[in-house]
């Protein structure tokens, strides 16, 4: 997330050199200086983002969004001061206003030198606590973050809880891989937590393919390489051998390991492997040939979170999109975790259909509740279901996070707007596509693609990736509407809100989130209190984006006006959320920012 900001900044700070020629040596030095700088802190913000779960060192990222936007802020300031100040002038009086206007420019050059000097200061400050905090020190994590996919990956092999939900798809899945001899591969995908790696264990412990006796579970890391694949998948299949009997793996290279996984298949009677949780398919087609196809009814399944990864397994594949669980079966799922207690089974009901059916959720839920036997504590686990599952199930997060990780900068900030959109709320792809450019989050990738060409394809990819689901097709058989599950949705407000982000309001809570400070708002819940928050001034300036998504809320011309009046550097209101004056007040064109198109959420 760090990374995107930053970027930004820097993209603009460097924008402002080129195109500001006349300004003072001091302050163009200043913003050299301050971009320099960014782009240092930036390599160390990329490091610190993995160890986010540290409270200090997340104040420490949090500060370098700050100044990044702060030196934005400043810069767009200076520039609108600059194009009031730029129009053409004649005659007498003009020349005077001219050199007032001279004047004024001088002393607000003075004002943008002294600003940045104060950021200057503020940077300065981040760098010293970059040594103190250890940030300078952080090695290579990626070997940190394997680790933990692959505990979490074994946790869900080793789950003793019997998932429901699952007997047609195995039913199907093994009437595919016992049809007849010839080589199966068979691709299960979904987002994470639905149950992936359960069903392919299920599989892979079936009577059914009991006949198969050779036998190799892998997980495939992100950071993968061939070479450690191929040796995990021969080991895995040779697992009765001793780590020292198979030390000369280590010295072969991809082609050599490729043949002997080749050699060690085809001198067996049927194989079944799992290769779980492939991020890519570059390694899958790099590792397909060491598979023969002897027609001994040996299969390949393959997990993976992304839809586009499981069609181009193969073409003989049998590509499964793994579904949510329906009501009942979440019920059963919840009733196999927790103690049933049957006074409680109302409470219970509804706390699993804000699980929407997404199995990681309801075990998790099942887990909390287990202990629990009064309606008090079941009632405060439904009062605050989400941080408390979080709280007793860390894997939720990790699991959901790992996707979000994977995600490049710019794809993290359209991921992370999703966090605008209040619960169970449908969206217009078009709409969403025209935010996220009016965001700045969507630039031009230089390969003759337009803007709304790129957003599609973020748009695309977030589906690919089962991080949105599709509502409604139109009727050319493109996208229409989308939603995002609560889980993720939760996942996008936590980090949204922790990287301030964007700031979600809603007066329905007991305790609202805090969102001064946050550059993007979205009001879910009364607008009126929203507008009665204490704040400053430079609060109010700091905010680029707002949106009122409320449809049982009418908004006055007076809460209409008090919005425009306030937050002078809105570049997205949205209102389509909300029933509102069709009148327009006057004291609109001060926006100067504005995207017009957008203003009304149409």
């Amino acid at each position: 997330m760090v990374d995107a900001i930053v970027s930004t900044a820097i993209e603009k700070l460097s924008d402002f050199l080129t195109q500001e020629i006349n300004i003072r040596i001091g302050v163009k030095d200043g913003v050299h200086w301050l971009k320099d700088e960014l782009v240092y802190l930036q390599s160390s913000a990329r490091y610190a983002e993995s160890r986010q779960h540290e409270e200090l060192i997340r104040i420490w990222i949090n500060n370098v969004n700050e100044v990044a936007q702060e030196a934005v802020i400043i810069l767009e300031r200076f520039s609108d001061h600059q194009k009031k100040h730029s129009a053409p002038r004649q005659g007498v009086l003009d020349c005077l206003r001219s050199s007032i206007c001279i004047c004024t420019k001088e002393v607000e050059l003075y004002d943008i030198g002294k600003e940045i000097e104060s950021v200057k200061g503020r940077v300065n400050e981040i760098k010293n606590r970059r040594a103190e905090y250890g940030i300078g020190n952080i090695l290579d994590t990626a070997n940190v973050q394997q680790r933990k996919r692959a505990l979490l990956r074994a946790t869900a092999v080793e789950n003793k809880v019997d998932v429901v939900g699952f007997e047609d798809d195995v039913r199907i899945l093994l009437a595919e891989l016992t049809e007849d001899p010839a080589l199966k591969y068979v691709s299960i995908h979904g987002m994470g937590g639905l149950g992936k790696t359960t069903l392919a264990g299920k599989l892979y412990h079936s009577s059914e393919l009991s006949h198969l006796k050779s036998r190799a579970w892998v997980c495939v890391s992100e950071d993968y390489k061939t070479e450690d694949v191929l040796r995990k998948i021969i080991k895995s299949f040779m697992k009765q051998k001793l780590d020292g009997e198979l030390a000369y793996l280590d010295k072969m290279d991809e082609a050599d390991l490729l043949q002997h996984l080749l050699n060690l298949l085809q001198e067996r009677d049927g194989f079944l492997a799992v290769i779980d949780d492939i991020w890519d398919i570059k390694v899958w087609k790099k590792i397909k040939s060491a598979f023969p196809d002897k027609r001994d009814g040996s299969g390949v399944i393959i997990t993976t979170r992304y839809k586009k990864v499981a069609e181009r397994v193969d073409d003989r594949c049998v590509v499964h999109k793994l579904r949510f669980l329906n009501e009942e079966e979440s019920w059963q799922l919840l009733c196999k975790t927790a103690k049933q207690t049957p006074n409680l089974d109302k409470l219970g009901r509804e706390m699993v259909s804000r699980c929407r059916g997404l199995p990681l959720a309801i075990v998790a839920l099942g887990g909390l509740l287990f202990h629990k036997k009064s309606y008090q504590d079941w009632s405060k686990v439904k009062n605050d279901l989400w941080r408390q599952l979080k709280g007793e199930s860390a894997e939720i997060d990790e699991i959901l996070s790992l996707s979000y990780n994977e995600l490049s900068p710019q794809m993290r900030d359209c991921f992370l707007y999703l966090a605008r959109f209040p619960e169970d709320y449908t969206f217009g792809v078009e709409k969403l596509k025209l935010l996220w450019i009016a965001e700045e989050f969507i630039t031009d990738k230089g390969d003759g693609l337009v803007m709304e060409d790129v957003a599609e394809e973020y748009v695309n990819e977030l589906i690919n990736r089962n991080m949105i689901l599709i509502a409604t097709f139109k009727f050319d058989g493109q996208v229409a509407k989308c939603q995002v599950h609560d889980v993720v949705r939760d996942l996008a407000i936590q980090k949204a809100s922790a990287d301030k982000f964007l700031g979600v309001f809603d007066s329905s809570k007991k305790h609202p989130n805090p969102i001064r400070g946050h550059r993007r708002q979205a009001i879910y819940n009364g607008t009126g209190d929203y507008l009665e928050l204490p704040g400053s001034c430079s609060d109010d300036l700091k905010v680029c984006s707002l949106s009122v998504m409320n449809e049982s809320e009418e908004l006055t011309i007076e809460e209409v006006k008090l919005i425009y009046t306030r937050f002078e550097n809105l570049i997205v209101l949205d209102l389509a959320g909300v029933e509102h004056s069709e009148r327009i007040p006057e004291n609109i064109g001060d926006l100067e920012h504005l995207q017009e198109p957008l203003h009304l959420g149409s």
